[in-house]
């Protein structure tokens, strides 16, 4: 089963620590995920490295991302609230609006750094 380069059809941001190196040079890791390293001479250069060697991980299938069910069974019911009540039901509908705005704005965001994204893998 080849994994899917792009999982879930949409870019990831992934969060890379670098470190300057006594030797001049830079080490970039990725956080959470130490084994995928790289030094380089430039920060940008292992920025780029870290980048490359998680794209080798994605592609060969060492790394492989999945789905993970967002509800919380034992949290069920726990903090309800009680929709008869005004001021919680104005707190439910600008909850949802702020939702609303939130997404948008992450869909533009994702329209501007991935234009070329696509969820069919090419191989």
């Amino acid at each position: 089963m080849q994994p899917d380069p792009q999982p879930f059809g949409l870019c990831a941001s992934y969060l890379v620590l670098v470190r300057p190196e006594p030797s001049g040079q830079y080490t970039g890791e990725l956080v959470g995920l130490p084994e995928i390293r790289a030094t380089a001479a430039t920060h940008e250069e292992a920025v780029r490295q870290v980048r490359q060697v998680l794209s080798q991980w994605l592609a060969s299938g060492r790394l492989v991302a999945v789905a993970a069910p967002a509800e919380k069974p034992l949290l069920q019911g726990f903090g309800r609230a009680d929709p008869r009540e005004p001021l919680e039901q104005e707190f439910l509908e600008d909850l949802a609006r702020f939702r609303q705005e939130d997404l948008q704005s992450s869909l533009r965001e994702l329209d501007t750094e991935c234009p070329n994204s696509s969820s069919t893998p090419t191989t």
